[in-house]
């Protein structure tokens, strides 16, 4: 178990944010490991000389954020670590990096209304020249870029997407509140990367990448497609499992 006099604030901002980052770096860190039980709210309140309420929204808040795990009269514990089929989920990176423990930051570097190439319009079963929204952007954490997200939306479908205005919100949290899907179809595979691709990652070229292709699905209608890069070194998947799974 977790040891009480393990945790030390920081003296930045509010207590319990200083209590979320003090938990999630002993998380991180690997000294608490999954299943690990924290110490009661009671018994942290006392260490931090701290009101209990403030130990529980610290920790109320890392329990949404996927980190803990509550349960009931047994207290609160190190939540598992997700399986690699994680990365097949479809997640929110403005949500997924904190999560993490991590500051996000985002940058757009493109939000056009295009016509569909020859290539992307067979990926989205729609007839070259179709309307779509092209969004560039990339996804930071703790100022590192850990993925360029290259996304085009069907305008047929949705055509809010052309006013959204992604300068500021990435598409992919926004098409999770606008677009109900039915099915999601992912590719994964490795490339090295080239002299553009390398530039946007901030990577030398040849570097290993991780690339998910994803198709949204209304039905039989492709409602957005996407290609997600990540660079290799930043990007890892980890999961224990048993025989039994």
């Amino acid at each position: 178990m977790p040891q009480i006099e393990a945790i030390e604030l920081d003296g930045h901002g509010p207590v319990y944010d200083q209590i979320k980052r003090a938990v999630t770096a002993q998380i991180r860190s690997g000294a608490w490991k999954p299943g690990d039980r924290l110490p009661s709210e009671a018994d942290l309140s006392r260490s931090l000389a701290t009101a209990r309420m403030t130990v529980n929204r610290a920790l109320r808040e890392l329990t949404e954020d996927g980190l803990l795990v509550r349960r009931r009269r047994a207290g609160t514990f190190v939540a598992q670590p997700d399986a690699p089929a994680a990365l097949l989920k479809i997640v929110d990176m403005a949500k997924a990096i904190p999560a993490r423990g991590q500051a996000y930051g985002y940058i757009c570097e493109t939000d056009d209304t295009v016509p569909a190439s020859p290539g992307i319009a067979k990926a989205m079963r729609l007839p070259p020249g179709a309307r779509l929204q092209h969004v560039e952007c990339l996804h930071t954490a703790d100022g590192e870029i850990v993925e360029f997200e290259e996304r085009w939306i069907n305008l047929a479908l949705l055509p809010g997407a052309a006013q959204a205005g992604f300068d500021t919100e990435g598409p992919g949290g926004w098409l999770l509140r606008a677009a109900p899907w039915t099915e999601a179809e992912h590719t994964v595979s490795a490339v090295n990367a080239d002299a553009d691709l390398a530039r946007r990652l901030g990577v030398e070229p040849g570097a290993a990448c991780l690339v998910l292709e994803r198709r949204t699905f209304q039905g039989q209608d492709v409602v957005t497609y996407a290609r997600l890069t990540h660079p290799g070194s930043r990007h890892s998947m980890t999961e224990r499992f048993s025989p039994q799974g």
